[in-house]
């Protein structure tokens, strides 16, 4: 059974390093090593290692090192058939990732090097893909202009380490690419490019820093060639940054997101990055700082099972179905009683609608609320194409969202890039109802509101019942998907 080394470098890594060790923990394959190389953190990053109850863990303080240092003194610490490399700020990209190179390993024997495709994110937003780098567009050919393989999603047996030295520990950030260079283009070592996703990787790492270290890694990246004798010139270097603006560009979040799995396992109990913050009254709403308020029901459950909503730093919700009340453990707050109950500071001078309203309800808002009304209408187009609109938002304004689960959400979290202050409400049809445009649901169908509304727009709204109740079903039993979810309650 081959054996697989995964060698983490840390150094005052405690804000990330659980959802690496998680990510290890919750790998199907169990043949791993996990080889933790400290430089002599001085925050909760080795106490959090300590507590990381893998087996076959093994963690070495290596003091005052640099990153290849550290990388070249686990490789020898290694045991495994084959090494990678898993940075303290990024995770696999599913809990059979791993798995998964192995089959391709035992099916190509030929092979010495796997590698395959990163998903680029920021801070704990996993789902907000900023980058994507596909390896099935890569050329050994490129090395040339300083392109490479991503080196956390490679695999590469021991014994080419063992022919071909380690990695050259007097460069900073581009060693990486020096072996490369030595292994790929001179030496004609073969690799395997692999259709699939294997890491998750936060921007603001090292080599993605900023623009100093662009210009560190440029004349490593130079020195390179100069150290193993091919020729080449500095343009040719430079221009590997606009051969990779197309991971930038295009970007099909739903695909890529699509078998993403967050941990199944999480050894630290007091620590989540899947926290939902539940509301306990409409009067903890916090207008003092950014937020973006959403209705926590059957909806919402899931298509956060069907990964097209995600936790939030900023998100709030409160309990508007009776599927979420079985995990908030509070009663259901239709979204009408939000708008009838929503006391809005002084401080607030406009409230801007994005989506559909009627002048029914608008002219309600004004009545009610007694603020200026500003309304965005918005384009019938698919999500991308909605996030691709820069929606400013005027000073003290709260923003209402008039479209249905999980669009409003999207949209909320795009209006975040673009603002730096933002209130935020996704608040569906409620408005409408609390203006009296729509009849009020019965007190029999209380509960059961969604069943009350099939009576209008029939069909569509059948549909998307099934669909929402699919995804909450699938995530519930088979993807256990809120077995490793936290609703916390704000008082």
């Amino acid at each position: 059974m081959i054996k697989i080394s995964i060698i983490t470098v840390t150094l005052n890594s405690q804000e990330t390093i659980r959802d690496t060790l998680n990510s290890i923990l919750s790998q199907n394959y169990k043949n791993i090593e996990h080889i933790i190389i400290d430089g002599g953190s001085n925050d909760q990053t080795h106490n959090i290692i300590k507590r990381y109850p893998n087996k076959n863990k093994k963690l070495y303080i290596y003091k005052k090192s640099g990153i290849y240092q550290a990388i070249n003194y686990g490789i020898k610490k290694c045991s495994g058939d084959y090494i990678a490399i898993l940075n303290s700020d990024d995770f696999y990209h599913s809990n059979n990732t791993i798995n998964n190179v192995v089959n391709q390993i035992n099916k190509n024997k030929e092979f010495k090097i796997f590698t395959g495709n990163v998903v680029y994110f920021k801070k704990s937003q996993y789902y907000d893909v900023t980058r994507y780098y596909n390896i099935s567009n890569f050329k050994v050919s490129q090395m040339k202009y300083g392109l490479m393989p991503p080196h956390p999603a490679t695999f590469i047996k021991k014994e080419v380490y063992q022919q071909n030295n380690l990695y050259n520990e007097d460069f900073l950030i581009a060693s990486d690419f020096e072996f490369f260079l030595r292994i790929l283009y001179i030496k004609k070592t073969k690799f395997k490019k692999l259709n699939q996703t294997i890491i998750r990787m936060r921007v603001g790492g090292i080599s993605t820093k900023n623009f100093m270290s662009y210009i560190i890694s440029t004349k490593e990246i130079f020195i390179s060639f100069k150290l193993n004798k091919i020729k080449n010139n500095i343009i040719n270097t430079l221009v590997r940054l606009p051969l990779k603006l197309h991971q930038y560009f295009y970007l099909k979040k739903e695909n890529i997101n699509k078998d993403m799995q967050i941990f199944k396992t999480h050894f630290d109990k007091n620590y989540s990055n899947n926290n939902f913050n539940i509301l306990g009254s409409f009067k903890k709403i916090p207008f003092k700082k950014n937020f973006i308020l959403s209705a926590m029901n059957l909806a919402f459950l899931g298509y956060y099972a069907a990964n097209k909503v995600y936790p939030y730093d900023n998100l709030y919700h409160w309990t508007d179905g009776i599927s979420a009340e079985k995990f908030t453990h509070q009663k259901k707050q239709p979204g009408r009683d939000l708008i009838r109950k929503l006391l809005i500071p002084d401080s607030i001078k406009n409230i801007l609608i994005i989506g559909n309203i009627s002048k029914k309800s608008e002219a309600y808002l004004v009545k009610h609320f007694k603020k200026k009304i500003i309304h965005k209408k918005m384009p019938y187009a698919n999500i991308e194409s909605l996030k691709k609109i820069k929606i400013k938002l005027p000073k003290n304004t709260l923003t209402f969202i008039t479209l249905p689960t999980p669009k409003q959400e999207q949209i909320a979290f795009s209006i975040t890039k673009y603002n730096k202050e933002y209130k935020i409400i996704c608040i569906g049809a409620s408005i409408s109802i609390a203006s009296n445009e729509e009849k009020v649901v019965p007190k029999p169908f209380i509960k059961f509101e969604f069943l009350w509304r099939l009576k209008t727009d029939t069909f569509r709204r059948l549909l998307r019942l099934t669909e929402t109740l699919y995804y909450y079903l699938k995530g519930r039993f088979i993807l256990k998907k809120y077995l490793n979810t936290s609703f916390k309650k704000i008082d």
